[in-house]
């Protein structure tokens, strides 16, 4: 996986057709649902924490300082430009 919200989508799709398959035998699809049950976990603690970064960027919004990136957390002033780092000011 290379880490991207289109990659989740793909491998979350994936198991809803391998839920979805009519040809599975029983065991396959004891397999599937057990796989599907561990992956809907897996999703749900990387969407929470999804929601933490969206959060922190409005707030970051709200006081003005915009991050440019949340990899890169240098944030920007909306009226003087690329400030660094908080402390910087």
């Amino acid at each position: 996986m290379k880490n991207k919200l289109d990659d989740v989508r793909n491998h979350l799709v994936a198991a809803m057709e391998a839920l979805n398959s009519e040809d599975s035998d029983p065991v396959s699809v004891k397999q599937a649902v057990d796989r599907a049950k561990a992956m809907s976990n897996v999703a749900n603690s990387y969407i929470e924490s999804v929601k933490v970064e969206i959060e922190a960027i409005r707030l970051a919004d709200d006081v003005g300082l915009l991050p440019v990136s949340v990899a890169a957390p240098v944030a920007q002033d909306r009226n003087r430009g690329s400030i660094g780092v908080r402390g910087d000011r």
